[in-house]
């Protein structure tokens, strides 16, 4: 009878202990819980008005929304990236393109070499490459041309290059939708030539 009281005495000291123990691990647990949550917090926090501001241009210039544009958008309020001031943003870069880009220029000189501008041509590292003006200058006062690659092909395809069938009523008006044609861009962006073509 005594080595069972003895017994039972040791039983509940053991739990005792262990009650202990696992209160301190909940404790922990709980304490690292509420810290991860306060890190999730913090990363989705409301960006500021300049990373705002940032993200709203590069969706207008036709980005998609994505992981890596929040992310630009973060490092511009953190001050890690230069974005663009509230006042800039107010004009669309379609207007701001328009205003600087003179259309009647039709050549120009780039790496050295004159160029047709706005022609599009067969490609080298992609099927088709057109030189554009891209509203900028260079430091001698030239206008500053920027080669804009597009369509499918080139060293950059995984498989042979694929036909044009825009005379596929089908396929041209998934192409279109697909590449949100009704809003093409500026002309320093591919889509914009992409869109022309089809």
């Amino acid at each position: 009878m005594e080595n069972n009281k003895e017994k039972l005495k040791k039983i509940s000291k053991q739990l005792k202990k262990s009650v202990k123990a696992h209160d301190k691990q909940a404790k922990a647990i709980d304490k690292m819980t509420k810290e991860s949550l306060e890190e999730l917090k913090g990363l989705f926090e409301k960006l500021c008005k300049k990373g705002q501001a940032y993200r709203r241009k590069r969706m207008a210039a036709g980005e998609k929304s994505s992981a890596y544009l929040s992310g630009r958008a973060v490092k511009v309020c953190k001050g890690q990236m230069q974005g663009e001031s509230i006042d800039e943003i107010d004009m669309s870069i379609n207007e701001v393109l328009a205003l600087e880009i003179d259309e009647n220029i039709i050549e120009a000189k780039y790496k050295g070499k004159t160029v047709t501008l706005n022609k599009p041509m067969r490609g080298d590292s992609k099927k088709f490459k057109v030189y554009v003006n891209s509203g900028k200058k260079n430091a001698d006062g030239s206008i500053k041309v920027k080669k804009v690659n597009f369509g499918h092909g080139g060293t950059s395809a995984k498989r042979p290059t694929m036909r044009i069938r825009k005379s596929n009523a089908k396929r041209r008006k998934a192409f279109r939708a697909r590449h949100r044609c009704d809003n093409p861009g500026p002309k320093t962006m591919a889509r914009y030539w992409s869109c022309k073509k089809w």
